[in-house]
């Protein structure tokens, strides 16, 4: 049985509602919610909180827009992450995977074989330890692993 790995930008996409691949993240969300076996890392959690955070704290920090246009987005990133919290503990057929120090040695290799930022070089290093070789991700960098096969829907 084969399992997917699922990488930030689905979620992402799923919980703040993209036009262009809102649907498809959505997609894939409801398969593992009706039992398709999937798996993300808590680096794809940090990264996500991480991103939410920032965008809370540039929202604040916008000049061109009124305080209750601020607050109305400030409002969604933190529903965001509280969606987000509910999302991956909710999510039965979902597996967290853990980061080793191997991962993060392993990571510095692969960022540099195939030009990934550290968060997408560590996730595969993740993959890899784990027997992933399928990612539901919109991020064509994941198309330069030639062991991985990268699927959008």
């Amino acid at each position: 049985m084969s399992i997917h790995f699922v990488d930030s930008n689905v979620f992402y996409y799923h919980l703040l509602q993209d036009r262009t691949y809102g649907p498809r993240a959505t997609g894939i969300l409801n398969r593992i919610w009706e039992g398709e076996n999937a798996a993300i890392s808590v680096i794809v959690i940090s990264e996500l909180v991480s991103l939410f955070e920032f965008r809370i704290l540039q929202a604040r920090k916008r000049k061109d827009l009124s305080q209750t246009e601020k607050e109305y987005i400030v409002e969604r990133f933190k529903e965001a992450i509280h969606a987000l919290y509910r999302l991956i503990t909710t999510l039965t057929y979902l597996r967290k995977l853990d980061c080793t120090p191997r991962d993060a040695f392993d990571a510095f290799t692969y960022r540099s074989k195939y030009g990934l930022n550290f968060n997408d070089a560590l996730n595969v290093a993740i993959m890899k330890r784990n027997n992933i070789s399928e990612i539901y991700s919109f991020d064509k960098a994941f198309d330069k692993i030639p062991w991985l096969k990268r699927k959008t829907h």
